[in-house]
């Protein structure tokens, strides 16, 4: 009878065993813990890497970029020469060599939707402003598909969603601005192929439930240049463009905490729109001084670091596993020295 008691109490304990342990794969979550950017600036930055870093800066004509890492390098106490960085910044970035390089860059970037610089970038982004770009890039991409051409269906998407929110704007007297800025943005970034493959695919995914880039093809053809406008809206779905809203409107915060040409240097490091996030949030903290913290950290300055969740449900689950486990255990130890006993005796 004591041996049937013993074997049910096994069984029992064996099942709260097997139940806490399921409880606990319940409750097992992780928290990002965003990464402390100002102890890796301070610590994780040697002098050399920094040093490196400047002076490519400047043989690039990266003079922006450049000013940026003297800043960071002199606020978390690295030693360089930065008496010769700035003397070497005076000389060589003049009023009269940014003039020159505003506006010729301007115009080759308001004609061609592509900037090397940042007044090329501007002037990609200006021309988007008046649906100039996006008619351009739609035109672009529709004799792709007539010359049997590769069409890109990201870029066909964004200028369509570019023209549909153009239209928004106007509507509500600017209100839709932000969520136009972004994804012209966006649309600048993948034109410069700046964007990883797995954010192109996501936008993809999105942005394809807002404009219907295969429609806009079928219905464009046979029209005329002054159609495409036209016929764009018509492929354009309004009540789908909430989804990308937010998404652009990241994108657009990023251009407004640092500047047009970095915005479009720090998608770059986006993998996916979590990323996008993070970014955004990292340019509101460091302003225009962001990519000067990307190209000294990398990814690593929007790579959480993974730690426990530690909640009350957890430490019951785990308390009531170790518990029924020694009872398990106990169980059949007492039942193993009762029969060394009775062999004894």
């Amino acid at each position: 009878m004591l041996s049937f008691f013993r074997q049910c109490l096994l069984l029992v304990w064996l099942a709260g065993f097997v139940y806490a342990i399921y409880n606990i794969a319940e409750h097992w979550d992780y928290d990002i813990k965003a990464p402390d950017v100002e102890a890796m600036l301070a610590n994780r930055v040697d002098a050399e890497t920094l040093k490196q870093s400047v002076e490519g800066a400047l043989r690039a004509e990266e003079f922006d970029e450049a000013r940026s890492l003297i800043v960071i390098g002199q606020k978390y106490g690295h030693s360089l020469d930065y008496v010769a960085y700035n003397t070497y910044l005076t000389k060589h970035d003049t009023s009269t060599s940014r003039m020159t390089k505003q506006v010729t860059g301007f115009a080759e970037g308001f004609f061609s939707g592509k900037g090397e610089d940042a007044s090329g970038v501007a002037g990609a982004l200006a021309a988007d402003f008046t649906v100039v770009g996006d008619l351009r890039d739609l035109s672009e991409q529709f004799s792709n598909y007539q010359d049997g051409q590769p069409v890109n269906q990201l870029i066909t998407t964004l200028a369509g969603i570019g023209v549909g929110l153009t239209a928004v704007t106007i509507g509500s007297g600017g209100m839709a601005a932000p969520a136009k800025a972004g994804a012209s943005t966006l649309k600048l970034a993948a034109r410069m192929n700046r964007l990883t493959r797995s954010f192109r695919d996501e936008l993809m995914r999105i942005g394809a439930k807002v404009f219907d880039w295969q429609q806009f093809l079928r219905l464009s053809k046979g029209a005329d240049l002054t159609s495409i406008s036209r016929v764009a809206k018509q492929s354009y779905n309004p009540q789908a463009a909430r989804s990308l809203g937010a998404l652009a409107e990241q994108a657009n915060g990023i251009r407004k905490n640092t500047s047009v040409v970095d915005s479009i240097h720090l998608l770059k490091y986006v993998e996916n729109t979590d990323d996008l996030r993070s970014v955004n949030r990292l340019s509101q903290r460091f302003g225009i001084h962001t990519r000067g913290v990307f190209r000294l950290l990398g990814k690593t300055a929007i790579r959480g670091v993974k730690a426990l969740r530690i909640t009350l449900e957890l430490l019951i689950a785990i308390t009531s596993s170790i518990f029924f486990g020694l009872l398990f255990i106990s169980t059949i130890g007492g039942g193993d020295r009762k029969r060394l006993k009775e062999a004894e005796d």
